[in-house]
């Protein structure tokens, strides 16, 4: 087979290349600009950008990289190291150093060309020197980043890349991304970070569809170079379902090709001559682009075959050639070589180039350990594989790489049984490499995984001999069970019980933080305290910073919950700065999060709203947008709630759930989800955020909060629902114990909803002396257990106001009170449901001008909020006290009921007395047993069971009050 098979020209991409340039032309202009190029394989991602950027105007720096199928999950920044050395290849060594930070550059862990990186960097560095990079040099010129195959991305790759794209505003660079649709499972990562890129406003989507028949038949005329026959060019349209590259592989295939697509692939492979064959097959393995001296070490064979051989296949278009060697034109050609090839010559070639790889590593810097590992994994030479592993683990840990580390201190491990002598192998034992494994976990967020490696570590740790390591390994481990359910207060406490004064002041100092922290967020606040000075004066005596912060953390959080606000914002400043200092990005973000929360408690939800959106922006920045960037996207959400913004709480809480937080950060974006749903009247939503909320808490040792506002939500929803058995139960079973397990605001909701409930218990049963004494007795313990709170904030104070109304002597004033508290505050809910209360008040004292203003002003904001059971109440009570209708209204026509006498019936028919009655409809015993006398008439009934019994034949108790 001979003569091209590709297009010379690109056909049926004009609005995709005009969405390109649009994009260009932003960047160029300073605005944001990304663009992810999706669409199957084959359809012409790469030949679309590559024609776009190649007639940019403005003679654009176009650099470019790609990810990598083999290794993915083990090598960091694989397409950004090919741009650093596309860009130094384009501007040279001394030009892009120049462009770099003075004194080290950390991209020189990425590309040793660079120069030596700092010994250590924090998680950002990185990133933000990439970012400076590229805006530096596009100062000069504007550039274009390529990065091909976005969903193979390592998970510093896909961070790199996100965090490009939310940063690189103001700069004349152009990102663009192509990914293949269809290759991702459902919860794989790379689909969540695309999904969130999806989401941003600066980033444009081009979906690349089949070609059209036309297209196919213009695509065949280019290849063949000539007029194509019309029913040649249906059938290729039919067989290739637009495919351009499979139109193209088509068009030499004769009119009976191979039944299945990628055997077709292959057909033109196997008249390949045996040397041709060796060298792509070389590449396939590889899975990268290799050197004439590489292709000859995998491959074998002279150099005048090779030679002859790699021009055979440049010139039947299988292969490219690139500046520094050859690569397969295309992904779906190297996965059908790859993939044909048998197992035992598979994993030979693997051999070959893991032995090539390694010959050059010593005088060549930028061979990869990583690649060294999987290559010699593939071949079976575990031996050979085991220290790449350990090595590249080591390196990807300098760069903060921390998925990367995970997977291959993973690899290790499931290599140790192996190999015979593992650890003079890596020059460390397997306890050495769990513990590893565990920090490495803790800092990629992978909790779970975290706890299993350092349960692991410490079956092998005998704290006896090894006290300091086995206190550093509980400790580890209780941070990570603390992320997952708020646990691991007992690992901590052993912990520090396993570091006593006398032992290393810095460990002792971190463990006591830890713990201070796990005991804050349990709300046991006076061991919280001692520890968290203790840390604090440590970290004082040895100067560090890195000590100081998250000691300071917990204090703020201490005066914030207290309700001494200034001596809390003084804390978390102080917090923040040390964490910044140090490089420690989780404390630094918590301070975020944590004052936020406390403004929020004080009733300041605007300011909360702000400085959690901050955070948000900081955790993004710091690469942190799923692990502390879902906190704060809860600290945001709550505030917002609060302020009725429902639908921009709900945004926020969608967003932050896509990116899969861990399952304690999910729980309380669910409680916001569910406390919006409960208000806006959407039964079944709530009522199945709930049971997912319920089933974490049921197996979760911590998370006290989050418990609190689970057991709120489940006693309003039962309040709502008549459930009044229910609803006091719930109220019984926290009682007692919320002053000591609940946050203080939390304590202070139960009483007002418990206050609520027992109304509502002596509303139902007015003439029964049993649930009287109980309502006062439960009322009685919901005083005392609100006078128990000694925390005061401007939301506390307005709930003591709501209690003291529901409470009280039922005068007017106390009521609008709490409104008027609730309306300063700007809780509008709140504010409309107090004010819904003051106007039964109103109307029970007969003061019906008082009854309707108030009325009047809840109902616009129910209305306004969207709040359907809110204003179904409110408008039951107008309909109730007849502010709706003038007194008495005009005759029903069904027996000449009129509209109040047919709302006594609907009360008589449900078993109410005339004095429940009289209560319910705000009017006199007197009264109600007038219109009864008047009903039993009109409906001929001699009694009252026989008169209700009519009513439901005739249809009377149907539709609303």
């Amino acid at each position: 087979m001979t003569g091209s098979v590709v297009s010379p020209v690109l056909v049926g991409r004009d609005d995709e290349i005009a969405v390109l340039r649009a994009a260009y032309e932003r960047a160029r202009a300073g605005g944001p600009s990304t663009v992810l190029v999706g669409g199957e394989a084959g359809i012409g991602k790469s030949r679309l950008v590559a024609t776009a950027t190649g007639e940019l105007p403005g003679d654009p720096l176009v650099l470019s990289g790609g990810c990598l199928e083999l290794g993915s999950e083990g090598a960091p920044y694989v397409p950004f190291v090919a741009v650093l050395r596309d860009l130094v290849r384009r501007l040279g060594r001394d030009r892009v150093a120049a462009l770099l930070p003075p004194g080290g550059a950390a991209l020189g862990d990425l590309l040793p060309d660079l120069g030596p990186a700092p010994a250590r960097y924090g998680p950002a560095r990185l990133l933000e020197e990439m970012l400076t990079l590229l805006a530096r040099a596009a100062e000069a010129r504007p550039v274009v980043v390529l990065v091909e195959d976005l969903h193979w991305a390592d998970a510093s790759s896909r961070e790199m890349f996100a965090y490009l794209a939310r940063n690189l505003a103001g700069a004349a660079v152009l990102l663009v991304g192509t990914v293949r649709t269809g290759e991702l499972a459902a919860r794989h990562p790379n689909r969540r970070t695309l999904a969130e890129l999806a989401r941003g406003g600066a980033v444009a989507h081009v979906v690349l569809g089949p070609l059209e028949p036309r297209h196919v038949t213009a695509l065949l005329a280019a290849v063949d170079g000539r007029p194509p026959d019309p029913a040649r060019s249906v059938r290729v349209h039919r067989r290739s379902g637009g495919n351009p590259l499979f139109v193209e592989a088509l068009s030499t295939a004769g009119e009976t090709p191979p039944g299945d697509l990628r055997t077709l692939l292959l057909a033109r492979v196997t008249d390949l001559p045996d040397p041709a064959r060796e060298a792509l097959e070389a590449m396939a393995v590889a899975g990268a682009e290799l050197d004439d001296d590489l292709v000859r070490a995998v491959a074998g064979g002279p150099a005048r075959e090779l030679g002859d051989a790699l021009g055979d296949l440049t010139e039947r278009e299988l292969v490219v050639a690139r500046e520094n060697g050859y690569a397969i034109r295309h992904d779906l050609i190297r996965e059908a070589v790859y993939d044909a090839l048998p197992p035992p010559r598979r994993r030979r070639m693997h051999a070959r180039y893991a032995a090539a790889l390694a010959d050059r590593a010593p005088a060549d810097p930028n061979v990869s350990a990583t690649a060294l590992a999987q290559h010699w994994t593939a071949a079976g030479e575990f031996e050979r594989a085991l220290p790449a592993a350990w090595r590249a683990a080591e390196r990807a840990g300098r760069q903060n790489a921390y998925d990367e580390q995970l997977h291959l201190l993973g690899l290790v491990l499931e290599h140790w049984p192996k190999v015979p002598e593992p650890a003079e192998a890596i020059g460390a034992g397997r306890t050495v490499v769990l513990e590893r494994a565990a920090s490495a976990a803790f800092n990629a967020g992978r909790s779970g995984a975290g706890v299993a490696y350092g349960t692991a570590a410490l079956d092998e740790v005998d704290p006896a001999v090894e006290p300091e390591r086995a206190a550093r390994l509980l400790g580890l481990r209780g941070r990570l069970q603390s992320r997952i359910d708020g646990g691991g207060r007992d690992d901590l406490r052993r912990a520090v019980a396993l570091a006593p004064p006398g032992a290393s002041r810095e460990l002792r100092a971190r463990l006591l933080s830890a713990l201070a922290f796990v005991e804050f967020m349990a709300l046991d606040l006076d061991d919280c305290r001692g520890h968290a000075t203790q840390a604090l004066d440590i970290a004082d005596r040895l100067g560090d910073d890195a000590l100081r912060a998250p000691a300071l953390l917990v204090l703020g959080a201490l005066h914030g919950t207290h309700g001494d606000l200034d001596q809390a914002a003084g804390a978390f400043t102080e917090a923040r700065r040390a964490a910044d200092a140090a490089g420690d990005a989780h404390t630094f973000l918590t301070t975020f999060q944590w004052e936020s929360t406390f403004l929020c408690d004080a009733g300041r939800y605007e300011e909360a709203v702000e400085l959690a959106r901050t955070g948000q922006s900081a955790a993004g920045r710091l690469g942190q947008a799923r692990s502390r960037g879902s906190m704060l996207a809860n600290a945001r959400g709550v505030p917002l709630l609060f302020l009725g913004r429902w639908d921009e709480a709900l945004h926020v809480v969608d967003e932050a759930l896509a990116l899969a937080p861990p399952p304690l950060y999910v729980a309380y974006l669910r409680l916001i989800a569910a406390d919006i749903a409960h208000r806006r009247g959407q039964t079944e939503l709530g009522g199945t955020l709930l049971r997912q909320i319920t089933e974490f808490a049921v197996h979760t040792v911590g998370a006290a909060e989050a418990k609190a506002w689970l057991a709120l939500l489940r006693l309003a929803r039962a309040l709502d629902e008549g459930d009044l058995d229910a609803a006091d139960h719930i109220v019984g079973e926290h009682l007692a114990k919320a002053p000591d397990a609940w946050p203080p605001q939390e304590t202070a909701r139960l009483a007002v909803l418990g206050a609520r409930v027992q109304r509502a218990r002596r509303a139902a049963a007015p003439r029964n002396r049993r649930v009287q004494a109980e309502t006062a007795e439960r009322l009685a313990d919901l005083a005392r257990m609100l006078g128990s709170v000694r925390t005061t904030t401007p939301v506390i104070d307005a709930l003591r106001l709501t209690f003291r109304a529901l409470t009280g002597s039922g005068e007017l004033p106390a009521h609008d009170a709490a409104a008027a508290a609730w309306r300063d505050l700007g809780n509008r809910h709140e504010t409309a449901a107090v004010l819904a209360e003051a106007a039964a008040v109103a109307l029970a004292s007969n003061n019906r001008p008082g009854a309707r203003s108030r009325l009047r002003e809840a109902r616009a904001i129910a209305a306004d909020l969207g709040a359907a059971p809110l204003r179904a109440r409110i408008d039951d009570l107008a309909a109730r006290g007849r502010l709706t209708d003038a007194e008495g209204g005009t005759p029903d026509h069904a027996f000449g009921l009129t509209p109040r006498e047919l709302d006594v019936l609907r009360l008589l028919a449900g078993g109410r007395t005339n004095q429940q009655i009289a209560a319910a409809l705000f009017i006199s015993a007197n009264t109600v047993a007038t219109h009864v006398t008047r009903i039993l008439t009109k409906l001929g009934a001699a009694s009252r069971t026989q008169a209700a019994a009519k009513a439901r034949e005739s249809g009377l108790l149907d539709g609303p009050p």
